[in-house]
């Protein structure tokens, strides 16, 4: 496997236009970048000397055992899939975590703390830490990972009231801090019966029509970015135009669904 180092990161990602004080919202599979010369921490270390300290670096710690178990630590309830660098994220000292039990962030920086004060019923609700990220001009950043494993489609989703999905509500003990507090959440879920297999690629192959999307291949795999505004705004007038347009393996019968 070919290495990659801290230089070659901070080249590709400052050559995408990032610079300093810029939020990102990271979305990782590392394993397609190359072995990391001196571990994992290789890309923080080279994403916080372009960010700085006005920075804020977010990962999503993602993790569905609230659903099944009815419990959930914030401090200690690992991600689940999302890859060895958002689980690094989390773990470091001075990282926050946002505070939904199936669909945290977790932060490192300017914004961090502000972030994880916004404590929705849905991680994407109006005033939820993913939309100040939107307000606050964050861009999307894959490290590796395809337009597949971009969570903001789901803020997208359910702006749009998509058909395909519906509201789901969650109770149970959620510790923060020294406490287990009773909590009560909401996702909005697939239908299991239609069984959708939504594709982000039309979303981004859009976005690279109009400009918005920049990306480098790095090794065996690449690196992108574009903003979240921008993701936002395209999905939202494809979401409008077709609720469904996502949707590779199912379309309404008739007037269902509208």
């Amino acid at each position: 496997m070919k290495t990659v180092c801290r230089n070659e990161i901070i080249h590709c990602i400052q050559s995408l236009g990032i610079s300093k004080g810029d939020g990102l919202m990271v979305h990782s599979a590392v394993q397609y970048l190359g072995k990391p010369a001196g571990g994992i921490g290789m890309y923080y270390d080279a994403l916080h000397s372009v960010i700085g300290s006005e920075g804020t670096v977010v990962v999503p710690t993602f993790t569905f055992s609230f659903a099944r178990t009815g419990r959930y630590d914030l401090k200690s309830t690992p991600s689940k899939e999302m890859g060895v660098f958002s689980e690094y994220v989390r773990l470091l000292p001075n990282a926050v975590r946002t505070k939904h039990p199936m669909s945290s962030f977790a932060a490192i920086g300017k914004l961090a703390n502000t972030l994880v004060e916004r404590d929705t019923p849905s991680a994407y609700d109006r005033g939820s830490a993913v939309e100040l990220m939107i307000e606050s001009d964050f861009k999307l950043l894959l490290l590796g990972a395809d337009i597949q494993a971009a969570s903001i489609i789901h803020y997208c989703e359910q702006r749009a009231n998509v058909p395909y999905r519906y509201w789901k509500d969650f109770s149970g003990q959620v510790k923060i801090g020294d406490q287990w507090l009773e909590k009560s959440y909401r996702m909005f879920v697939r239908d299991l019966k239609i069984d959708p297999d939504v594709r982000a690629r039309p979303i981004q192959d859009e976005m690279k029509k109009k400009g918005l999307w920049n990306q480098v291949k790095l090794n065996y795999g690449w690196i992108a970015v574009c903003l979240l505004q921008d993701f936002v705004k395209v999905a939202d007038e494809m979401l409008a135009g077709n609720p469904w347009i996502l949707v590779s393996n199912y379309q309404p019968q008739n007037n269902e669904g509208k």
